[in-house]
């Protein structure tokens, strides 16, 4: 038996509303949903609309909610532990809630999940309640074969109104962690940390439970 994890999403936020947890043979929930090969991957999260939720209630005997909401499927990972919440996945709820100061999120320039987010950001940095900024870096890597090939990241950042100083704060760290490459700290992590706006207890904890310092090997 595995533990799963279904949670509600909101149209507006696209973060959950509620969620439910439960216990079921994996393989069963893999044929339920048609998934490839019958196999539900454990680090995977599966998009579920109205049929599949149809689908998976019918196949786990759950009384599911009538929301007409989308709903993801997963399991529970190691963020679920952590004794306070983890603002992954809830940036944008708990910043309209004026419970978190500053988000960031980053990937290729042409990525689609970063054009998502962007939409959903863009209706209240429109009217004032989030402030926005946008910077790119890029550099040349050296590739497997001897060549080079760009390497472009996006970043797309928010902060409450009054906030303003942490976007210069994070570009600076960026610009440095990225053009003048070094390993990750602990301090790194703990500045992060405290610019996202997890408080010095919470970072205290994960420093002590979850932060592993890289080994250099000389």
């Amino acid at each position: 038996m595995a533990v799963f994890k279904l949670s509600f999403l909101s149209p507006k936020t696209a973060t959950p509303t509620h969620e439910l947890r439960f216990d079921r043979d994996a393989a069963e929930i893999a044929r339920a949903l048609g998934l490839r090969n019958g196999v539900f991957l454990d680090h995977a999260c599966y998009r579920l609309d109205q049929d599949d939720l149809t689908l998976l209630a019918s196949a786990v005997g759950l009384a599911l909610p009538e929301t007409g909401e989308e709903a993801e499927l997963r399991r529970p990972h190691a963020f679920d532990t952590v004794p306070y919440l983890v603002h992954t996945g809830y940036e944008l709820p708990l910043m309209l809630e004026g419970r978190k100061p500053f988000a960031f999120f980053s990937d290729d320039a042409a990525s689609p999940w970063l054009a998502e987010t962007k939409e959903l950001f863009a209706p209240h940095v429109a009217d004032g309640t989030l402030l926005a900024d946008m910077f790119e870096f890029s550099r040349m890597c050296p590739t497997t074969t001897g060549g080079e090939k760009e390497q472009r990241v996006l970043y797309l950042t928010y902060a409450l109104p009054g906030d303003e100083w942490r976007f210069e704060r994070f570009r600076q760290r960026c610009h440095q962690l990225f053009c003048n490459w070094r390993p990750w700290t602990a301090e790194d992590e703990r500045e992060e940390g405290l610019l996202l706006g997890y408080s010095q207890e919470q970072c205290d904890w994960w420093l002590a439970n979850r932060f592993r310092r890289a080994v250099v090997q000389e």
